[in-house]
């Protein structure tokens, strides 16, 4: 019974990660820490974690990380797991105009 459990229980936890689906927010970028992004519309505020399969859009071409400042409106395309937003895509629609 107890390896019944333990199959179904990893099963569902799994599938969680294999078939999570992939959402979209859109905001003000408003802080950029070592690994993650916090990003602001309105009064929602959620913080954006980099992965390794990260992709950073600026023009239409691939730029790092490093690239990204305060005050730019990015579209962040993520997946959920472990209790964390994990950025799939982060493209920058418009740049800072905080300067």
């Amino acid at each position: 019974m107890k390896r019944i459990i333990v199959i179904v229980s990893l099963i569902l936890s799994l599938s969680v990660v294999v078939f999570a689906k992939e959402k979209s927010f859109t905001g003000r970028l408003i802080f950029i820490g070592k690994d993650y992004i916090e990003v602001k519309h309105g009064k929602t505020e959620k913080i954006f974690y980099i992965q390794e399969k990260s992709v950073i859009m600026k023009n239409n071409t691939n730029v790092s990380f490093a690239d990204l400042e305060a005050c730019q409106v990015v579209k962040i395309n993520y997946i959920a797991g472990d209790n964390k937003l994990f950025i799939t895509k982060c493209e920058v629609v418009k740049e800072s105009d905080c300067k």
